[in-house]
């Protein structure tokens, strides 16, 4: 019986990515009503061996009300489950590393984020979600200094600098050597930071410790990570700058 869970049917895993093509899509919670969004899924590891598992459960308010749940676990050939800690957003995509030793989770809370892009290493007995964000968040407002942007908010470029974490990021893909994770990093879209809104720079960061092995201007991460995105990708406009 405990070999159930890797003779089930696989057909059924989720929709396409959303932000990584090779990645499965699953909602992170659901109210009522919008249960078709939330359905349990499979998502089998590239060698078959584990499989992680999308389950969902209901959270009941004190006033009756209920929101559908994500609850992310692994298991193996022999149906051992370990749970996965939990941090995601509204929308995220699931990828296996090519060696199915870990797995990525990278979403966004929709508009202008937050995002999130946590690995999951099956070394770690505990599945304790690693962000790998911060170098390139920080390397991003370096790159694009938003208190210099022409006709940027003075309050919000300034909360901005304050804050990498208001840089948006999202996973598009592994590296074939599974030693790494292609990140692209966007400032946020919004007339409100002027000059530099939406302007992109690609990565590709240690999948253990986040440090970044490559940096890439829009163009070149496009020419070498397009094939990896779920959407289509536009060369943003070049920055702006208030005169010095």
């Amino acid at each position: 019986m405990r070999l159930h869970i890797f003779l089930c049917d696989f057909s059924h895993i989720g929709e396409k990515g959303t932000w990584a093509k090779k990645g499965v899509n699953f909602s992170a919670r659901c109210r009522p009503g919008e249960e078709l969004r939330c359905p349990p899924l499979r998502i089998p590891s590239p060698d078959s061996q584990y499989v992680a598992i999308v389950d969902y459960e209901k959270v009941f308010s004190d006033n009756g009300d209920y929101v559908l749940t994500a609850d992310l676990s692994i298991a193996d050939r022999t149906g051992t489950k370990r749970p996965a800690g939990m941090r995601y957003a509204i929308e995220d995509d699931l990828e296996w590393s090519p060696d199915s030793s870990a797995f990525f989770v990278t979403g966004s809370e929709g508009g202008e984020g937050p995002d999130v892009v946590n690995v999951y290493h099956l070394s770690d007995p505990q599945l304790t979600p690693q962000s790998i964000v911060g170098e390139a968040q920080r390397d991003m407002l370096r790159s694009f200094p938003p208190c210099r942007a022409k006709g940027a908010d003075k309050e919000d470029c300034t909360a901005l600098a304050a804050h990498p974490s208001f840089v948006n990021v999202v996973a598009v893909g592994w590296t074939p050597d599974s030693s790494a994770v292609a990140l692209m990093g966007e400032m946020p879209c919004s007339s409100r930071f002027g000059g530099i809104a939406c302007a992109v720079l690609g990565y590709e960061v240690d999948s253990k410790a986040g440090t970044i092995l490559r940096r890439m201007e829009a163009r070149q991460f496009a020419s070498r990570w397009r094939a990896s995105m779920a959407w289509k990708f536009r060369i943003p406009d070049p920055p702006e700058y208030e005169a010095q």
